[in-house]
């Protein structure tokens, strides 16, 4: 089968499969996106713990203070998140190593902090998508939405399959068949730089669109 990548401007475009990255370095990306997880989970669960002990109506637990368990409990989410950025840094070194990193979005053509509303850039892009694919019953489509490392795993596995939605549906709209179009929430998983200020943010808040004709 022929794959064809369209790549430009608001939406990063990867091209489908991952025969270019050696399998040691597929193991790295995966047990780094699964380090992540776990470790977005286990922040989650802390700052729920130290939201209770905020909450308590009283002075101690088994004779401890409550200011030094609260002490103690931000310090592990601390760790955490010190943990998390170091681990996130590893998972962009092996998508760079990988060949995996795609050229960033254009300033402006991203999505917007927690929005699913796509830009006109990506309309456009999205357009021509559509012009190429439409009518041909061959072609099958993956949209995959990105977010930035901005709020919980929960609220960007969410929001990015929100985003891959918009896609989607804007596609359909245009004239291609739903059922050709696959779609997926990558969340926060897999940057195309790292997340270390809003700038860098904005490019990973994207979508991403593989064409397999």
């Amino acid at each position: 089968m022929k794959k064809v990548i369209i790549a430009s401007l608001a939406v990063a475009f990867a091209l489908a499969g991952t025969s270019c990255k050696s399998k040691k370095q597929q193991e790295e990306i995966a047990a780094n996106q699964q380090a992540i997880s776990k470790l977005q989970y286990e922040q989650s669960r802390q700052a729920e713990e130290l939201k209770k002990l905020q909450d308590a109506q009283i002075d101690s637990i088994d004779g401890v203070a409550i200011k030094d368990i609260i002490q103690g409990q931000s310090y592990q989410i601390d760790q955490i998140n010190k943990q998390l950025s170091k681990t996130r840094k590893d998972l962009y070194k092996h998508l760079n190593e990988s060949g995996s990193l795609e050229g960033g979005a254009a300033q402006g053509g991203n999505f917007k902090l927690g929005s699913a509303d796509l830009s006109n850039d990506a309309k456009n892009l999205l357009d021509k998508i559509a012009e190429d694919v439409k009518g041909d019953s061959n072609a099958s489509i993956k949209i995959v939405g990105h977010t930035d490392n901005t709020g919980s795993e929960a609220i960007n596995k969410s929001l990015s399959l929100k985003r891959a939605e918009s896609a989607k549906a804007y596609l359909v709209k245009k004239g291609v068949n739903g059922s050709q179009i696959t779609t997926e929430g990558a969340a926060a998983s897999k940057p195309i730089v790292c997340n270390d200020d809003a700038a860098s943010r904005a490019k990973n808040r994207r979508i991403e669109v593989s064409v397999t004709k």
